[in-house]
């Protein structure tokens, strides 16, 4: 049984490796992060992070220095987010996301305990 089971997660493993959509998630990571303008916008992303996580400390979260960043913030995550690379790689991520929530679903899950009792 020990060794059915082991090799049942090996030939999971594989096939997980070998789909498709995992495959084009592995290269749309890999143009992504190899693209310069991505990497920029990344960077400038991270920058204002850091810039708004120091005005925290100084300013409250409602402040409006704490404001002006965060407008900024957003519009580095949208300028990122919107970059055709990243698109590509958030629908793949998606994808790939949704088929291991069908895996938890019908292997998985029915394997859970669930020590909690009702209140009655």
């Amino acid at each position: 049984m020990n060794e059915e089971l082991t090799q049942a997660a090996y030939n999971l493993k594989e096939a997980l490796e070998n789909d498709k959509r995992v495959i084009a998630l592995n290269e749309s990571e890999k143009e992504m992060e190899s693209n310069e303008e991505v990497m920029r916008l990344s960077y400038a992303y991270t920058s204002v992070q850091e810039e708004y996580n120091s005005i925290l400390r100084h300013f409250k979260i409602d402040s409006a220095e704490a404001k002006q960043i965060q407008k900024k913030l957003y519009e580095a995550k949208l300028k990122l987010d919107s970059h055709p690379l990243v698109k590509k790689y958030n629908q793949c991520y998606h994808e790939v996301r949704l088929m291991y929530k069908q895996i938890q679903t019908q292997i998985f899950e029915p394997f859970q305990e669930h020590n909690c009792k009702e209140k009655r």
